[in-house]
C-alpha cells in the first residue's frame, strides 16, 4: 500500500532517512515523533487533528517500511503520551518514495567515478577488486576530506601493508586516517586486498581478569565488572569452585581469546589463587585442556548473543542458570525494563545457540515478556 503524498510525511520521513544516513550503527533506526520532530501533532489543539496525523502515519506504517512504536499502554494515557517513534525498515522504499537523495550513496558514487578515472599506479594491479570492495563496503572515515587526500590515505595504506611491518591494526589506522584509530576495525578484507599478510595487524589483546579461589573445577564468564567484584568479594556455594573471568569489553569471537596473541590473563590481587593456578588457567585457555564453561550476563538480547560468540570459541558453554533463574524469576513478576527506556532497543534478537536453557527458556521468557533486565539487579540482591 502507497501512503498518500502529505507534508507531514514526507517531513518525518524526511527526518527519519537523515537519521539512518547519519548512523553508522548495524542496529534499528529509530525517530521518536516528540515535539521537535512532530511539533504538528504536539500542538494540535483537538483531538480531530491529532488522530488525522495519527492515520496518517498508520498509513505510512501499512506500506512496509516503516514500523510504528509505542510505549505499553496505561490508563488514561493519550497516544502522545506513550512515546511514539518510527523504525525503519526499508531504506530504499521510502526514499524513493520521498524522493530522498541519500547523501552517502551520492559521495560514494563521486568517490568511485574518481577512483576509475585516477590514471597513477596508487592503488596497483588490484585495483578493479579494491573499487568493488569499497561499492559495497564504502570506506565512510573518508567522506569529509577532498577525494585526492583520500586517495594518498589509501596509497599509504597499500604502501604500509605492503611493507610487512607488523603493529596494531588501530595504531595503522590512526597513521594512516588523521588520528583515527577505529576506521579499519574489522576490514580485514581490505587489508588483504591491499597487500596485507595474515596476521601482520593485529587487534588488541583481550584482557581477561581472573578471580580464582582454592582449587576450581569450572569456569564462569561474567558480563559486567559490578557483578564480578561482588562475586569475587562474596564467594557462596554456587560459585564457591569457580574460575570467575571478566573479559574487558569483549564482544565479538571468542577464538581470539584462545590464542596467546588474542589475550591476556590478569590475577585479581586480592583472590586466593594458587602458585600453580596460572598454568592451569593457560592450559585450559591456550591449549585446549578440558574445564566445563558457563555465562553470566544481562538478560537480555545482547547478553544472549555473547553468549553464543562464547560458544565459538568454548563449545559446550551454559548459560549460568543459579544467576539466570533469578533474573528470569523477576521478570516473571513483571519487573525488568523496556528495551527503549535503556537504549536498547537496537538489539536484534538472536538466533538459537545451541544451549538448551537459552534456547528453550530464556530467549522464549524475553520473547513473551518484551522486556529485558541487567545482571546487577541479581547482584545487588543476592550477592
Amino acid at each position: 500500500m502507497t501512503p498518500a503524498a502529505h507534508p507531514f510525511l514526507t517531513k518525518v520521513a524526511t527526518l527519519l532517512l537523515q537519521k539512518a544516513d547519519r548512523s553508522r550503527s548495524d542496529g534499528a533506526v529509530r525517530l521518536k515523533l516528540d515535539r521537535s520532530a512532530a511539533p504538528e501533532m504536539h500542538e494540535a489543539t483537538d483531538g480531530d487533528a491529532i488522530k488525522l496525523y495519527w492515520m496518517l502515519l498508520e498509513e505510512l506504517a501499512a506500506s512496509g517500511w516503516v514500523r510504528l512504536h509505542l510505549s505499553k499502554a496505561r490508563e488514561f494515557q493519550s497516544v502522545l503520551e506513550r512515546r511514539p517513534a518510527l523504525e525503519l525498515l526499508d531504506f530504499q522504499g521510502l526514499a524513493d518514495w520521498a524522493r530522498y537523495e541519500s547523501r552517502d550513496a551520492a559521495w560514494d558514487r563521486r568517490f568511485l567515478a574518481f577512483l576509475r578515472d585516477e590514471k597513477s599506479d596508487a592503488l596497483g594491479a588490484g585495483k578493479p577488486q579494491l573499487l568493488e570492495y569499497l561499492g559495497r563496503s564504502p570506506l565512510w572515515a573518508l567522506e569529509e576530506i577532498e577525494f585526492s587526500a583520500a586517495l594518498a590515505c589509501l596509497s599509504e595504506l597499500r604502501e604500509r601493508c605492503l611493507s610487512k611491518r607488523t603493529m596494531p591494526v588501530r595504531e595503522l589506522s590512526a597513521l594512516v586516517f588523521q588520528g583515527r584509530s577505529k576506521v579499519l576495525d574489522s576490514r580485514q578484507e581490505l587489508l588483504r586486498l591491499l597487500g596485507a599478510g595474515d596476521e601482520q595487524f593485529t587487534e588488541v589483546p583481550i584482557q581477561l581478569l581472573v578471580a580464582a579461589q582454592d582449587s576450581f573445577d569450572h569456569v564462569l564468564f561474567v558480563e559486567n565488572a559490578v557483578t564480578f567484584e561482588r562475586m569475587a568479594d562474596v564467594r557462596q556455594e554456587d560459585w564457591t569452585r569457580a574460575l570467575l573471568v571478566f573479559a574487558a569489553g569483549f564482544r565479538g569471537s571468542a577464538r581470539r581469546m584462545r590464542s596467546a596473541r588474542g589475550s591476556r590473563l590478569y590475577f585479581r590481587s586480592s583472590g586466593q589463587a594458587r602458585p600453580g593456578d596460572r598454568d592451569v588457567i593457560e592450559a585450559w585457555l591456550y591449549r585446549q585442556a578440558e574445564l566445563p564453561v558457563y555465562f553470566f550476563g544481562d538478560l537480555d538480547f545482547a547478553g544472549l548473543q555473547i553468549l553464543s560468540s562464547l560458544r565459538e570459541g568454548f563449545p559446550g558453554t551454559q548459560a549460568w542458570r543459579p544467576g539466570y533463574q533469578a533474573l528470569a524469576a523477576l521478570l516473571e513478576q513483571g519487573k525488568g525494563h523496556s528495551p527503549s527506556s535503556a537504549d536498547k532497543e537496537g538489539q536484534t534478537e538472536p538466533s538459537p545457540c545451541g544451549c538448551s536453557y537459552s534456547d528453550e527458556t530464556l530467549l522464549p521468557l524475553l520473547l513473551k515478556s518484551g522486556k529485558f533486565i541487567d545482571q546487577e539487579a541479581w547482584s545487588t540482591g543476592s550477592a
